[in-house]
Protein backbone atom coordinates (compact mmCIF):
# COMPACT_ATOMS: atom_id res chain seq x y z
CA UNK A 1 0.00 0.00 0.00
CA UNK A 2 2.76 2.62 0.82
CA UNK A 3 4.39 1.80 -2.67
CA UNK A 4 0.94 2.89 -4.42
CA UNK A 5 0.89 5.96 -1.55
CA UNK A 6 4.93 6.83 -3.34
CA UNK A 7 3.71 6.66 -6.86
CA UNK A 8 0.38 8.83 -6.27
CA UNK A 9 2.84 11.38 -4.51
CA UNK A 10 5.53 11.07 -7.69
CA UNK A 11 2.35 11.72 -10.25
CA UNK A 12 1.18 14.19 -8.62
CA UNK A 13 5.27 15.87 -7.81
CA UNK A 14 5.03 15.19 -11.81
CA UNK A 15 2.05 16.88 -12.87
CA UNK A 16 2.64 20.05 -10.50
CA UNK A 17 6.36 20.40 -12.08
CA UNK A 18 4.44 20.15 -15.70
CA UNK A 19 1.84 22.60 -14.95
CA UNK A 20 4.32 25.17 -13.34
CA UNK A 21 6.69 24.95 -16.03
CA UNK A 22 5.60 27.91 -18.01
CA UNK A 23 4.65 27.95 -21.70
CA UNK A 24 7.14 26.74 -24.00
CA UNK A 25 9.78 29.24 -25.40
CA UNK A 26 8.45 31.24 -28.45
CA UNK A 27 10.04 30.80 -31.86
CA UNK A 28 11.43 33.71 -33.89
CA UNK A 29 8.81 32.95 -36.32
CA UNK A 30 5.92 33.66 -33.97
CA UNK A 31 3.28 36.19 -35.23
CA UNK A 32 5.34 36.95 -38.36
CA UNK A 33 3.22 36.29 -41.69
CA UNK A 34 3.95 33.79 -44.23
CA UNK A 35 5.25 34.02 -46.81
CA UNK A 36 3.11 33.93 -49.81
CA UNK A 37 2.52 34.36 -54.03
CA UNK A 38 1.43 37.45 -53.41
CA UNK A 39 5.01 38.86 -50.77
CA UNK A 40 6.98 36.80 -53.04
CA UNK A 41 6.09 38.75 -56.42
CA UNK A 42 6.62 41.78 -54.44
CA UNK A 43 9.87 40.66 -51.96
CA UNK A 44 11.26 38.59 -54.40
CA UNK A 45 14.89 37.66 -52.71
CA UNK A 46 16.09 39.52 -55.89
CA UNK A 47 17.71 43.30 -57.21
CA UNK A 48 16.22 45.30 -59.60
CA UNK A 49 18.18 45.47 -63.18
CA UNK A 50 18.60 49.30 -62.90
CA UNK A 51 21.31 48.10 -60.42
CA UNK A 52 23.61 46.84 -62.85
CA UNK A 53 25.35 48.74 -65.39
CA UNK A 54 25.77 45.22 -67.62
CA UNK A 55 21.84 45.09 -67.99
CA UNK A 56 19.12 46.12 -70.45
CA UNK A 57 16.18 47.30 -67.97
CA UNK A 58 13.36 49.98 -69.40
CA UNK A 59 11.89 52.49 -68.17
CA UNK A 60 13.00 54.08 -64.89
CA UNK A 61 13.57 52.52 -60.91
CA UNK A 62 10.95 52.47 -58.61
CA UNK A 63 8.22 52.70 -61.65
CA UNK A 64 7.49 49.04 -62.16
CA UNK A 65 3.90 47.87 -61.21
CA UNK A 66 5.00 46.32 -57.92
CA UNK A 67 6.52 49.52 -56.44
CA UNK A 68 4.20 51.03 -54.27
CA UNK A 69 2.66 47.77 -53.32
CA UNK A 70 6.36 46.66 -51.99
CA UNK A 71 7.13 50.18 -50.58
CA UNK A 72 3.68 49.36 -48.24
CA UNK A 73 4.35 45.71 -47.61
CA UNK A 74 8.17 45.96 -46.69
CA UNK A 75 8.81 46.11 -42.74
CA UNK A 76 12.18 48.15 -43.51
CA UNK A 77 13.71 49.74 -46.32
CA UNK A 78 17.55 50.53 -45.45
CA UNK A 79 20.33 52.57 -47.15
CA UNK A 80 22.94 48.91 -47.63
CA UNK A 81 26.03 49.42 -48.58
CA UNK A 82 27.38 45.85 -50.19
CA UNK A 83 30.96 44.58 -48.67
CA UNK A 84 31.87 41.21 -49.90
CA UNK A 85 30.39 39.47 -52.72
CA UNK A 86 31.28 35.79 -52.97
CA UNK A 87 30.75 33.41 -55.70
CA UNK A 88 30.36 29.74 -54.37
CA UNK A 89 29.40 26.07 -54.73
CA UNK A 90 29.97 23.66 -57.41
CA UNK A 91 28.72 23.69 -60.82
CA UNK A 92 25.13 22.16 -60.02
CA UNK A 93 24.67 24.19 -56.83
CA UNK A 94 26.26 27.76 -57.64
CA UNK A 95 25.20 30.37 -55.56
CA UNK A 96 26.51 34.96 -54.19
CA UNK A 97 26.64 35.46 -51.00
CA UNK A 98 26.21 39.02 -50.24
CA UNK A 99 27.43 40.66 -47.02
CA UNK A 100 25.47 44.30 -47.10
CA UNK A 101 26.64 46.63 -44.35
CA UNK A 102 23.71 49.03 -42.70
CA UNK A 103 24.08 52.87 -43.28
CA UNK A 104 21.20 54.57 -42.85
CA UNK A 105 16.96 53.60 -42.43
CA UNK A 106 14.40 54.86 -44.43
CA UNK A 107 11.60 53.16 -42.41
CA UNK A 108 11.99 50.42 -39.81
CA UNK A 109 14.77 49.71 -37.33
CA UNK A 110 17.96 49.52 -38.96
CA UNK A 111 19.63 46.60 -38.40
CA UNK A 112 22.84 46.81 -36.38
CA UNK A 113 24.55 43.70 -37.59
CA UNK A 114 25.36 43.20 -40.95
CA UNK A 115 22.79 41.47 -43.28
CA UNK A 116 23.99 38.08 -45.30
CA UNK A 117 21.78 36.88 -48.30
CA UNK A 118 22.19 34.34 -50.61
CA UNK A 119 21.13 33.86 -54.42
CA UNK A 120 20.96 30.78 -55.54
CA UNK A 121 21.83 30.32 -59.80
CA UNK A 122 17.85 30.22 -60.45
CA UNK A 123 17.37 33.42 -59.01
CA UNK A 124 17.35 36.06 -62.13
CA UNK A 125 19.84 38.15 -60.35
CA UNK A 126 22.79 35.57 -60.47
CA UNK A 127 23.72 36.25 -63.71
CA UNK A 128 23.87 40.08 -63.32
CA UNK A 129 25.76 39.64 -60.47
CA UNK A 130 28.15 36.72 -62.16
CA UNK A 131 29.05 39.93 -64.93
CA UNK A 132 29.34 42.25 -62.12
CA UNK A 133 31.60 40.05 -59.76
CA UNK A 134 33.53 42.27 -57.00
CA UNK A 135 33.16 45.17 -58.71
CA UNK A 136 29.67 45.57 -56.65
CA UNK A 137 31.69 45.65 -53.47
CA UNK A 138 31.20 49.40 -52.36
CA UNK A 139 27.96 50.09 -54.26
CA UNK A 140 24.79 51.60 -52.11
CA UNK A 141 21.63 49.70 -52.72
CA UNK A 142 18.03 50.47 -51.31
CA UNK A 143 16.75 47.46 -49.97
CA UNK A 144 13.16 46.75 -48.97
CA UNK A 145 12.88 43.65 -46.63
CA UNK A 146 10.44 42.19 -44.36
CA UNK A 147 10.39 39.04 -42.40
CA UNK A 148 8.30 35.80 -42.75
CA UNK A 149 7.89 32.74 -41.17
CA UNK A 150 9.34 29.35 -42.64
CA UNK A 151 8.46 26.66 -40.35
CA UNK A 152 9.17 27.65 -36.89
CA UNK A 153 11.82 29.84 -38.65
CA UNK A 154 12.11 33.84 -39.14
CA UNK A 155 12.88 34.49 -42.67
CA UNK A 156 14.02 37.85 -44.35
CA UNK A 157 12.87 38.32 -47.72
CA UNK A 158 14.21 41.43 -49.57
CA UNK A 159 13.90 43.06 -52.95
CA UNK A 160 17.09 45.77 -53.79
CA UNK A 161 16.73 49.34 -55.79
CA UNK A 162 18.91 51.50 -56.74
CA UNK A 163 19.89 54.45 -54.63
CA UNK A 164 19.12 57.89 -55.64
CA UNK A 165 17.24 60.92 -54.02
CA UNK A 166 14.54 60.72 -56.57
CA UNK A 167 13.36 56.84 -55.51
CA UNK A 168 14.26 58.14 -51.82
CA UNK A 169 11.71 60.74 -52.08
CA UNK A 170 9.22 58.65 -53.55
CA UNK A 171 9.34 56.18 -51.20
CA UNK A 172 8.53 59.44 -48.85
CA UNK A 173 5.80 60.08 -50.44
CA UNK A 174 3.96 56.95 -50.47
CA UNK A 175 4.55 56.34 -46.81
CA UNK A 176 2.98 59.99 -46.75
CA UNK A 177 0.38 59.27 -48.31
CA UNK A 178 -0.18 55.95 -46.54
CA UNK A 179 -0.23 58.06 -43.20
CA UNK A 180 -2.47 60.03 -44.53
CA UNK A 181 -5.08 57.21 -45.29
CA UNK A 182 -4.89 56.14 -41.76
Amino acid sequence: MSSFFGFVRLATCACLLVACAGPPPKSAADGLPDYGAEDANLLDDGFSGHLFETSFVPGRAGKDANFEDRVRRAEGIWLVKVDTVSREGGAKSQRYSLVLRPVAALMGELPHEPISLTLSAKNPSFGWLDRMGGAWVGKELLLFARRYREADDAVLHFHGEPNSPELREEIGQIRRAARAQK
